[in-house]
């Protein structure tokens, strides 16, 4: 299985993630680094998609070959790839929007499986507590399909901790609505926001890379806080 490879050069750590596998990234303080990583942090991607009964992936998957596709520096901003100046089929839409879902209910049972009084609180001085890591992530996914628009993304207004596992789901299901809905066209267009450009397959990368780059911080968490957490 070849896997062509987006990199993120960033000043202290080096990203990667790749078109085809969306959810899946990697990071480390090099680009060789986290090149070298990635056959094995694919392996345990695939073992996720496995668990949770994802299939997308056809064909024979090992042995995993890793291609530089674009290896691109960033500093204020995430780069555009050119890859993703290619709009997204309707199988890469539904394959992306399938881990998202899958990715939200984990969060909201993982969060749930924690008492309301342990959610706000934070377990290490320096790191956030759970209602603050699910706070982010809506905000985050907010605007990132608020960029696929001529406007300005809005800012999200504050939910209230009781209501956050509601609203993550509920707006999963309207982004999901929103994105299914671009015509061929708004998939292809490129969105600029100040310095950063914007496109349907980059909002996908990173609404889905951000869900299941957070999920195993909150887990941890949440098994400090309960360690019977799953």
């Amino acid at each position: 299985m070849e896997c062509y490879a987006l990199i993120e050069e960033w000043p202290r750590e080096s990203l990667v993630s790749f078109r085809e596998l969306p959810g899946y990234l990697s990071a480390a303080p090099t680009t060789e680094e986290a090149i070298q990583q990635a056959p094995e942090a694919i392996a345990e991607y695939l073992r996720w998609l496995k668990q949770h009964k994802i299939f997308f992936l056809e064909g024979e998957i090992n042995p995993i070959n890793v291609v530089i596709k674009e290896r691109l520096r960033a500093d204020r901003v995430g780069p555009c790839f050119a890859a993703e100046l290619v709009p997204p089929t309707d199988q890469e839409m539904a394959n992306a929007l399938t881990v998202t879902a899958t990715a939200h209910k984990l969060l909201v049972d993982l969060y749930n499986a924690v008492s309301p009084a342990q959610r706000s609180q934070r377990s290490k001085p320096d790191e956030w507590s759970l209602t603050e890591h699910l706070q982010h992530i809506l905000k985050a996914e907010a605007h990132y399909v608020g960029c696929l628009s001529d406007q300005p993304p809005a800012a999200m207004p504050p939910v209230p901790e009781t209501e956050l596992p509601t609203k993550l789901i509920e707006h999963g299901m309207k982004y999901e609505k929103f994105l299914y809905g671009l015509t061929a066209e708004q998939r292809a267009r490129v969105y600029l926001h100040g310095e950063a450009k914007w496109t349907a397959a980059k909002t996908l990368r990173r609404m889905t890379e951000h869900l299941r780059d957070h999920y195993p911080w909150m887990q941890a968490i949440a098994r400090r806080l309960q360690p019977s957490t799953d």
